[in-house]
C-alpha cells in the first residue's frame, strides 16, 4: 500500500511540472521585449540651459543610425593605388584614407592603427564644443558675445584656423566637463580619439569630416560655420594637401593640417568639395624605427601624393 501511495505522489509532482513548464513557455510567447532606452545626463550651464551628455555607448544599429555607412571596398583602385604607393616614401608609417561620398574607398592604409594626428584632432573638439552651444541654443552671432577668457568665436578661429595651442586647451577644458568630452566622442563612433595621451585613428577623423559635412553632429548653421573655418585662407594653405588646388582652382578643400617636430608628425586632413562631387581625404606621416626620413621628406611626399590624387579627380571633375 505504501508503494501504490508513492508512486501517485510522484506521478502528481511530474504532472504539476509539466504544467509549470507549458504556463512559463506561454508568458515568454506572449511576451515582447522593450528596446532599452538611451539615458542622457544633463549638465547645467550659465545661461541656465542645460546640455544633455549621452552616458551609454550606442548599439551597432544606433551608430549607423547617426553616421551613414555606405558599402565600401578595402583594395585601392589598382592605377591609383599604384601611383600612390609609388610616392608616399619607405621608411615611414603611414595612416591614409580616400573616399568619395559614394562611399567607394579609393586606398586605404593602416586606416584602424591608432597614432598621434597632431592638430587634426582639432577638429573632433571643435565639434563637441559647437554641439554644446548649439544645445544651449545659441547662434554664430551669440557665440561672439561670451566665452572663456576670450569669446567662443575667437576661440574657435584661434584653434581651427591658426592652431594656436592655448585656445585649444581652453576648448578642451571647457568640454571636458562632466566628461561632455569622451561621451560626445563616444556617442558619434570616434571611441579610438583620445586626450590623454592625444591619439587617433584614420577612421575616427574620416568620421568627424563625414559627420560634419553630412551635418550629422552640428545643425546647419554650426556645421557651415565650421566649415567655413577650415577653408579660410593662411599662408601654409598652399603646401601638403593644399597643393592640390593648383590643379583643381573651381574646387574648395575644407582642411585642418597637423604637425609636430617630437615626435615628428606630417598631417593633412579635408573635404573636397568639386561642384557636385566631395571625396574625404585623410593622411598622416611618422618616421618608422631607426628610420632616416626626415620632417621634410614627409611633407614632399604627402604633396606628391596631393598632386596623384589632383590628377585622379580632374577628369571626373571636368565631365
Amino acid at each position: 500500500m505504501f508503494k501504490r501511495h508513492s508512486h501517485s505522489i510522484y506521478h502528481l509532482i511530474f504532472v504539476l511540472l509539466i504544467i509549470a513548464v507549458a504556463l512559463q513557455a506561454c508568458q515568454s510567447d506572449n511576451s515582447s521585449p522593450t528596446a532599452p532606452t538611451p539615458t542622457v545626463a544633463v549638465w547645467p550651464t550659465a545661461s541656465s540651459t542645460q546640455t544633455p551628455i549621452p552616458t551609454n555607448t550606442p548599439s551597432p544599429t544606433m551608430q549607423l543610425a547617426t553616421a551613414t555607412v555606405l558599402p565600401i571596398t578595402a583594395t585601392p583602385s589598382p592605377d591609383l593605388g599604384q601611383q600612390i604607393n609609388q610616392v608616399l616614401i619607405d621608411g615611414v608609417e603611414w595612416y591614409v584614407v580616400i573616399e568619395p561620398m559614394n562611399g567607394e574607398r579609393l586606398y586605404a592604409r593602416n586606416t584602424e592603427e591608432s597614432f598621434a594626428p597632431a592638430s587634426m584632432i582639432k577638429i573632433p573638439i571643435a565639434l563637441v564644443v559647437l554641439k554644446i552651444l548649439e544645445f544651449r541654443g545659441d547662434t554664430v552671432e551669440d557665440i561672439k558675445n561670451y566665452g572663456i577668457g576670450r569669446n567662443f568665436a575667437d576661440l574657435l578661429e584661434a584653434m581651427v584656423v591658426r592652431s594656436e595651442e592655448p585656445a585649444t586647451e581652453s576648448l578642451e577644458y571647457f568640454t571636458r566637463g562632466e566628461n561632455r568630452l569622451r561621451s560626445y566622442l563616444n556617442w558619434w563612433g570616434l571611441k579610438h580619439t583620445t586626450f590623454d595621451p592625444r591619439r587617433s585613428t584614420v577612421e575616427d577623423l574620416l568620421l568627424s569630416l563625414k559627420l560634419l559635412n553630412t551635418q550629422e553632429a552640428l545643425n546647419k548653421e554650426f556645421s557651415d560655420y565650421l566649415l567655413e573655418l577650415m577653408s579660410t585662407y593662411t599662408e601654409n594653405d598652399e603646401i601638403l594637401l593644399g597643393v592640390m588646388l593648383d590643379e583643381l582652382p573651381q574646387c574648395t578643400f575644407y582642411n585642418k593640417r597637423g604637425t609636430l617636430l617630437n615626435p615628428t608628425i606630417v598631417s593633412d586632413m579635408g573635404i573636397l568639395k568639386c561642384g557636385d562631387q566631395t571625396w574625404y581625404l585623410v593622411i598622416a606621416g611618422t618616421p618608422a624605427v631607426n628610420s632616416s626620413a626626415t620632417f621634410e621628406d614627409i611633407q614632399q611626399s604627402i604633396e606628391r601624393f596631393a598632386l596623384v590624387i589632383a590628377t585622379y579627380i580632374q577628369p571626373q571633375v571636368e565631365n
